[in-house]
């Protein structure tokens, strides 16, 4: 399944006048050995999204997400005409028995459902945790064994003595099941730590149950 290593907030415009906000690179394995990159650009306010071919092709998923980082604003203006060029470009995606759904219910909206998450704390060592890292930069991934991808996107602000840091991330997965593993990563790295979860901008109560139960609300939006 392609995976999710980056996501970049655009403002580009086709010929129509249609606005393009979100810019997200995928990863999906290319052969034994390599790993190829390509672009979805997402229209605002949903819709059908349009992707480029294969952008670079790298030894592992890592490189990818180090090659999307470093896309700059000029770069994503001729993908964007690069992805209008090839039009509509059905994805196909693997799915085990207990698939539940492609983001925003769409067949051709993306490799599993996308939902973004925002986490506040006072400890700024809480992002690193849910990251298993000790450095963080956009981009940044977590792989879950069968729960899907964690993906840093960015901080809002930093913690301080008398507020709490805001952190955003995405998380991708592709089932149900792969949904509970990823609440359960959750629940089991930030239970304790007195952190709000927000999933698609409403808080969640910090428990497998609910936040299960949010990831898939949020998926079919």
């Amino acid at each position: 399944m392609a995976e999710l290593v980056h996501e970049r907030e655009v403002e580009l415009r086709d010929s129509e006048g249609t606005l393009y906000d979100t810019a997200r690179i995928y990863a999906n394995p290319n052969g034994r050995t390599t790993w190829a990159g390509w672009v979805e650009f997402v229209p605002e306010g949903g819709g059908t999204p349009v992707r480029t071919g294969p952008e670079t092709t790298q030894s592992n998923v890592e490189g990818v997400a180090y090659w999307a980082t470093g896309l700059q604003p000029t770069y994503f203006e001729g993908a964007l005409a690069r992805a209008l060029a090839r039009g509509e470009v059905p994805l196909v995606v693997e799915a085990d028995p207990a698939f539940l759904t492609l983001a925003r219910s769409d067949p051709d909206a993306g490799p599993g459902a996308l939902v973004h998450l925002r986490i506040e704390s006072i400890d700024p060592a809480t992002p690193l945790r849910l990251m298993a890292t000790n450095t963080l930069v956009p981009g940044t991934r977590r792989r879950i064994k069968d729960g899907g991808v964690l993906v840093y996107e960015r901080t809002v602000r930093e913690a301080s003595a008398d507020r709490a840091g805001a952190y955003e991330f995405v998380a991708q997965f592709g089932s149900q099941n792969a949904a509970g593993l990823m609440a359960n990563t959750l629940w089991n790295d930030l239970h304790g730590l007195g952190a709000r979860l927000l999933v698609e901008g409403d808080e969640v109560e910090l428990t497998n149950g609910a936040i299960k139960d949010a990831l898939l609300t949020a998926s079919v939006k």
